[in-house]
């Protein structure tokens, strides 16, 4: 699946080094690239201008899709989509599964939670030539509390299993910032501490160990904030019968106790995340595009 290699980016932008023997002033400190980005005149405008413009009235957020390729380290690259993806993944992805559901099913979650802005990267990651076949399976451009992004906008499909496994990866994605925005909690690093995988560890744990180890999957046992993610992610993935049987056969208490943490965190925040899967199930796979 693409979301086991979800990519995060901690972040999205270049930090100049200052030293003592530079002038004032010489060197910009973390330069924040999108907000420098031209606007296009109005008389310029697209199709898709005028969808996002409209979804900017209507939830408050912007839609950013074009932008020059971006450098996120020095061999390390994402590139703008292409526009006739770009169009088609905005009207039924962003507006369609993610945002009007959320805003119509969890009104409380949607206003204080919704990020302001969301970043289209048509690729994933490219590493050493942004031409190259050679890149991460997927990037989650996620950098400040008030911006989010999903890679793979070029890849974008109206086949239902793509659509399910995208929407459930862009809540794994936004899992990171809540993480970042209020953090996981004290005692929920405490649950699995000393136990994690780390790395190449987590590629070669099956399923049905990793859960017996008090994760969901070999990833969610990377480090403890794919731990936090991956929860969100099967919540949403997984009906609540389902996630409450895989525990009782884990038999694994770390595993239902992170479960719980979770499940509480949200619910604190205005959403259900089992109600959430029920909501995903009836957009995504319930209705004809």
């Amino acid at each position: 699946m693409k979301k086991i290699f979800s990519v995060l980016l901690a972040v999205i932008f270049l930090a100049a080094c200052k030293k003592d023997n530079y002038p004032l002033g010489a060197v910009d400190e973390n330069i924040d690239f999108f907000s420098k980005r031209e606007v296009k005149p109005r008389s310029q405008w697209n199709e898709l201008d005028y969808l996002c413009d409209s979804m900017r009235q209507a939830y408050g957020i912007e839609i950013i899709y074009e932008y020059t390729p971006r450098i996120v380290a020095g061999n390390t690259f994402f590139m703008p989509p292409q526009y006739d993806k770009a169009l088609p993944y905005t009207r039924l992805v962003l507006d369609k599964l993610w945002l009007k559901p959320l805003k119509e099913n969890f009104p409380e979650f949607f206003a204080k939670e919704t990020p302001i802005e969301f970043i289209l990267a048509g690729g994933y990651i490219h590493f050493n030539d942004p031409t190259t076949t050679s890149t991460a399976a997927g990037a989650g451009l996620n950098a400040q509390f008030y911006r989010l992004g999903m890679g793979g906008v070029n890849a974008f499909s109206t086949n239902k299993a793509w659509l399910w496994d995208h929407i459930v990866t862009l809540y794994h994605e936004h899992a990171h910032q809540i993480d970042h925005k209020y953090g996981r909690g004290y005692l929920f690093d405490r649950v699995s501490q000393g136990k994690y995988y780390g790395i190449p560890g987590y590629a070669s744990v099956s399923e049905a160990q990793a859960q017996r180890d008090g994760f969901w999957y070999g990833y969610g046992g990377y480090a403890p904030e794919e731990d936090f993610a991956t929860n969100v992610e099967y919540m949403a993935d997984l009906p609540e019968a389902r996630i409450k049987e895989l525990i009782a056969i884990s038999q694994s208490v770390a595993l239902e106790t992170k479960y719980k943490m979770v499940h509480q965190k949200y619910l604190d925040m205005g959403m259900d995340l089992h109600k959430l899967h029920v909501m995903l199930d009836s957009v995504v796979y319930k209705v004809n595009y």
